[in-house]
């Protein structure tokens, strides 16, 4: 998975590489941030309010995300037209806190048959970036919970070639 996807330039600031905005949901959870990437509908939002209501998380971005490179971290914000505003589909647009955060995780959000059973190596590439990568279904009630323990696990440790975490 790539994040060199179509972009916009939101400014400069010494040291850091210009903003490229994605298609994405993130959020910053005690353990780490979180990019939450998946095809419109596939729960991004739903995930994010899940991670925020019932695992401490804050929001960081909904729907487009800007992401910035420094010093080796991967840094995400929102577009300046959509801070505090989450969609959530069946009820409208909801505001909320938000923060900028560096990601540490990103969740690839697929058809439940599209989830393995035990995560492979994998990363999201940001301009030469890489963050560990999972795949899991963005309305499976669990996917919160995996994604809170992925980030205290695998970005210290990396994944575990044999599927088991000590």
């Amino acid at each position: 998975m790539t994040g060199d996807e179509p972009s916009e330039a939101t400014g400069d600031v010494p040291g850091e590489m210009k903003a490229k905005s994605i298609y994405a949901s993130a959020v910053k959870l005690a353990q780490g941030g979180v990019l939450l990437l998946g095809p419109s509908g596939s729960g991004k939002s739903s995930l994010a309010v899940h991670l925020i209501d019932h695992y401490g998380g804050q929001l960081i971005a909904d729907d487009r995300v800007c992401l910035t490179v420094t010093d080796t971290r991967l840094h995400a914000a929102p577009p300046d037209n959509l801070a505090g505003l989450l969609e959530l589909r069946g009820l409208g647009i909801i505001t909320m806190p938000h923060q900028n955060a560096v990601i540490d995780l990103a969740a690839e959000l697929v058809a439940r048959k599209q989830v393995p059973r035990l995560a492979k190596a994998d990363s999201f590439t940001h301009h030469g970036i890489d963050i560990p990568l999972i795949r899991l279904h963005g309305h499976d009630m669990a996917s919160a919970a995996i994604i809170a323990r992925a980030l205290s696990l695998v970005p210290q440790s990396g994944f575990s070639p044999d599927g088991v975490y000590r």
